[in-house]
């Protein structure tokens, strides 16, 4: 009997972590899987008309070629800088550039 004492004793002294655990863990349960009311609007919007698809279409077309265009500067931008600031090949007495053997 003793011993079933002592051993509830170093149990109990999980028990408050445990048991805190596992009430989080319902709680958090209970309010991610609530039921909630779903959301609808009074009036469905339903856009059907022609004109506004191209005009959205045309619009979302430009803005993707402004996007291409912007990147190929970038780009081309990028390369130029590279260019200007490499460092010129080595050359030797004669002006040639140097060979350089491995």
């Amino acid at each position: 009997m003793r011993n079933a004492i002592r051993s509830f004793q170093k149990f109990g002294f999980y028990l408050l972590p445990a048991s805190l655990l596992i009430l989080c863990g319902i709680l958090l349960t209970t309010l991610l899987y609530s039921p909630s009311p779903v959301a609808q609007p009074a009036q469905p919007i339903v856009i059907m008309d022609e004109s506004y698809w191209q005009a959205h279409a045309e619009a979302m077309f430009l803005v993707l070629l402004a996007d291409a265009l912007r990147q190929s500067q970038e780009a081309r931008e990028t390369q130029a800088r590279t260019l200007m600031y490499a460092e010129p090949l080595p050359t030797g007495e004669s002006g040639r550039p140097v060979l350089i053997r491995l």
